[in-house]
């Protein structure tokens, strides 16, 4: 579970800013939180709502955590001459200051902390700590501590089991926890288990194809709740049928329109990299009978949008999972956005401390029932020499607020901030 995010020198943000999955009082009632039964951190929430005028920021706090899991994942292939993708904050001269990133997480009543920071294609330092806060004397460990310093790299700390010639072998511009997993297949708990847990958050996103993980899943026969989960939405749909389209047949339709494939989707094909769905979408005619279409051609884009979140988030119901969603409310109707997050605050549904993350134009949220004070998040545009992106929780403004109302008219009228100033159009 996500406990709390720092970033700084990303993207749009300058700062270093923080988003917390904590209540801001742990008094036992706030709701839509997961009762962890510990004492230091006994309560988090299970769905939290960042908010904030276009261009202001919501996406990159989003692209900054899926970053770390981008990181680890990229890390087993890099090379010496291979370049991270320059993501820092691109309006200052100052070119010495790196990208840096802190993440804590709880898992298995252990409180993980990893910090990592780049700076010319160098990771400069880059930590892991764990605290078993169900102990009554919770003490902080260090697992590793590395750094560079003088042109070297040196690991300074490191846990039983973690081995000197790892860190000597590991490139410079390599992370150091994803190179003793997949390169040294590292045993010990404390990495493996953080690292895990990074590999499992779910990165979706209301606008992506539906040739993905909801159709992958229908296609493997595991699609029921997906269905499921549509029909009790109301969209109309009866069932959907998957199946996977060979090259041949691929070839033989693009030869019909005149078009010439792309050589980079035969290779895709031909190296199992992705597949191409046929989807069929079936529907009841007035006279009862079951009617086939074409689920490209007659479904609208916001039942499409609702079938490509269906599958993630029942994954991550399911395990116990993280999720970040980009514009959820994209294409789908207020009460279709408000059902989603209530899968998530209801905890018969989510049994498993699921959590969801979201950016969104969607206002109406802001109820204190769907979203209360403490869960709810702005971006706002900052101007000092140059633009960049602000974060701030509602909780900043606790004496204007109490936690369980609607503060959506509040935000409307911009006594949070976090609105678009628009000039007057002169007629």
């Amino acid at each position: 579970m996500l406990v709390e995010f720092k970033i700084s020198n990303f993207r749009s943000f300058k700062d270093e800013v923080t988003f917390s999955m904590e209540p801001l009082t742990q008094n036992g009632t706030n709701p839509n939180t997961i009762n962890t039964g510990l004492k230091k951190i006994p309560q988090l929430y299970r769905t939290s709502g960042i908010f904030g005028a276009n261009a202001s920021g919501k996406t990159n706090l989003l692209k900054a955590m899926a970053f770390i899991k981008y990181l680890s994942k990229r890390t087993p292939d890099m090379k010496v001459e291979d370049v991270w993708p320059d993501e820092h904050y691109a309006l200052s001269d100052d070119k010495d200051i790196p990208m840096s990133f802190s993440i804590e997480v709880l898992v298995n009543d252990v409180l993980y902390k990893y910090s990592v920071s780049i700076l010319n294609n160098i990771i400069q330092f880059e930590s892991l700590y764990s605290t078993p806060i169900s102990q009554k004397s919770a003490t902080e460990s260090c697992v590793f501590l590395r750094k560079y310093e003088n042109n070297k790299m040196i690991l300074e700390k490191k846990a039983k089991g973690i081995l000197q010639r790892w860190s000597d072998e590991t490139l410079d511009n390599k992370l150091f926890l994803s190179a003793i997993v997949n390169s040294y297949n590292c045993q010990v708990k404390e990495v493996l288990d953080f690292y895990n847990e990074i590999k499992n958050i779910v990165i979706a996103d209301a606008q992506t194809l539906t040739e993905g993980f909801s159709l992958n899943e229908i296609y493997k026969g595991r699609g029921d709740k997906i269905v499921s989960l549509m029909k009790k939405a109301d969209l109309g749909l009866e069932n959907i049928a998957v199946k996977e389209v060979s090259i041949d047949e691929i070839i033989r339709k693009y030869k019909e329109r005149n078009e010439q494939i792309p050589s980079e989707t035969i290779q895709n094909l031909i190296d199992k990299k992705s597949k191409v769905f046929e989807v069929k979408s079936y529907h009841k005619t007035e006279d009862g009978n079951i009617k086939e279409f074409t689920f490209d051609k007659m479904e609208s884009r916001g039942t499409k949008a609702f079938l490509s979140l269906s599958g993630p988030f029942l994954n991550a119901l399911e395990n116990g999972r993280t999720i970040l969603v980009d514009e959820l409310d994209n294409a789908l109707h207020p009460y279709l956005v408000q059902y989603l997050i209530s899968l998530f605050n209801n905890p018969e549904i989510n049994k498993k401390g699921a959590q969801l993350i979201f950016t969104s134009h969607a206002h109406y949220l802001m109820d204190g029932e769907h979203l209360s004070r403490d869960q709810i998040w702005f971006t706002s545009k900052e101007l000092n020499n140059g633009f960049y992106s602000d974060l701030y929780s509602l909780s900043d403004f606790r004496k204007l607020t109490r936690r369980n109302v609607s503060f959506y008219n509040a935000y409307m009228d911009g006594i949070y901030g976090s609105v678009p100033f628009l000039e007057r159009i002169n007629g």
